[in-house]
């Protein structure tokens, strides 16, 4: 039998079979047994198969293209995923709109090596990515330090190999510029989550209770970072 999760309804009237995230997913009403729901699964086993592997395929093709500093490219921005285009003109600039982040190098990249071109791209990068993180937390932190009465002696921005931010005993509080990879939600749970560690400098059940108590969605905040992790992995050395 193949591994499946059941999400069962009230409201739903008949079975539905879904891939999600690589995972068979069967929706279904309360009344329905497991064994009518795992007989549904054996007859349509080839089909589902079919689209597993399908899912598989692309999320490999995926994960080969996603954060490649090359034209075409995929990059995350504000928790969508976007195409990179590059373009050379006398000014550099970084735009962005619903499907692209066009990335304007200065003309004398377009004579160097691919190397030397994808380094000053990630240098560039590097910088509107703090930039735009540095204009989100502006806009969220005073109203979150508001809310839960915890406040920092300072904020810095820098980049993380390994963590999306930290509290130290000093009470300085930093975050990784790549969360403006990610959704405005899960940035809620970032801050908040390095601002009750001015309270709990720990992850005992007391820190988590207070995690909870001003972002009761945390949970699939983590899930979030966790199903979309190989996507965030940002290349150290080019």
């Amino acid at each position: 039998m193949l591994d499946y999760q059941l999400i069962r309804s009230a409201r739903r009237k008949s079975i539905a079979l879904q891939i999600t995230s690589g995972q068979l997913v069967v929706r279904a009403p309360l009344g329905v047994a497991e064994s009518y729901i795992e007989q549904l699964i054996s007859r349509k086993r080839p089909w589902i198969l079919a689209k597993l592997q399908l899912a598989q395929q692309n999320h490999l093709a995926d994960i080969e293209s996603i954060n490649q500093l090359k034209h075409g490219g995929l990059l995350w921005s504000k928790g969508v995923k976007k195409q990179l285009n590059i373009t050379f003109s006398q000014q550099s600039i970084i735009t962005e709109d619903s499907h692209t982040i066009t990335v304007t190098l200065k003309k004398r990249y377009q004579a160097v090596s691919e190397q030397a071109q994808q380094r000053q791209l990630k240098k560039q990068l590097e910088l509107w990515f703090k930039q735009q993180l540095e204009q989100i937390i502006e806009q969220r932190f005073v109203r979150l330090t508001q809310q839960i009465q915890l406040t920092p002696s300072a904020v810095k921005i820098r980049r993380y190999k390994a963590r999306w931010g930290s509290c130290d005993n000093r009470g300085l509080v930093s975050f990784n510029y790549l969360l403006a990879m990610v959704p405005d939600w899960v940035i809620d749970y970032v801050i908040i989550h390095e601002l009750c560690h001015l309270k709990h400098l720990n992850h005992s059940a007391d820190f988590w209770r207070l995690v909870e108590r001003y972002s009761p969605n945390y949970q699939d905040a983590k899930h979030w970072l966790k199903q979309h992790q190989a996507y965030l992995i940002w290349p150290c050395k080019i």
